[in-house]
């Protein structure tokens, strides 16, 4: 499984230190449909508890179409933040920067960025349907409240992820950005449809 080169800055040493290093050119297609496929397979039927989630909210789809139309933008957004803090947390890893013993400092930090970021989005989300002609408020602020809890979620889980495949000896570039995005689908499915149950759901 291919792996990071070791860096010893600052005595945190490498990511994934102590594994066989094999460079990106010496791994062939074989090795590398080896190292991927079990994981792609993982992460499809992962993918499949979203299509039981939303079909669990079916009625409350029928009810408000409206909020099938931001489902593609949460679950986006949910994926593009994670992903985002994946990427950092595997290059502060790798540099050096950050170890294990910095998951609480991590996670906080990332936490707080995406709570923060997804208020700003959430804000200009609702502020847009009073705008929009026949874009509900009520609807609106379900996609807002949605989007800081989403985005804490899934940069929680972008700290956590690529520090347990670490400690296991992983590849975080395989496991933890598809592994974070396949959680953050379903479960960011289920806040956001809860909040429109408690939201918008005594009018429908």
């Amino acid at each position: 499984m291919t792996v990071y080169t070791e860096l010893g800055q600052n005595g945190h040493g490498s990511a994934l230190e102590g594994q066989k290093k094999r460079s990106y050119r010496e791994e062939d297609i074989e090795q590398t449909i080896r190292s991927r496929m079990g994981w792609l397979i993982f992460f499809f039927f992962g993918l499949m508890i979203s299509t039981v989630v939303v079909e669990q909210f079916e009625d409350l789809l029928k009810k408000q179409v409206a909020l099938s139309y931001f489902v593609p933008l949460l679950i986006g957004h949910g994926g593009n933040s994670g992903s985002q803090t994946v990427t950092t947390v595997i290059r502060a890893v790798s540099l050096g920067e950050i170890n294990q013993r910095d998951w609480l400092m991590a996670t906080a930090k990332e936490g707080l960025a995406g709570t923060l970021m997804g208020c700003m989005l959430g804000c200009g989300v609702f502020s847009f349907s009073f705008i929009y002609p026949g874009f509900e408020p009520k609807v609106a602020l379900t996609v807002a409240v949605s989007l800081p809890i989403i985005s804490l979620w899934a940069n929680t889980l972008g700290v956590a992820l690529p520090l347990l495949a670490q400690r296991l000896r992983l590849n975080p570039a395989v496991t933890a950005a598809p592994l974070m995005t396949t959680i953050v689908d379903a479960t960011g499915l289920l806040i956001y449809f809860f909040i429109a149950k408690y939201i918008i759901g005594d009018d429908m």
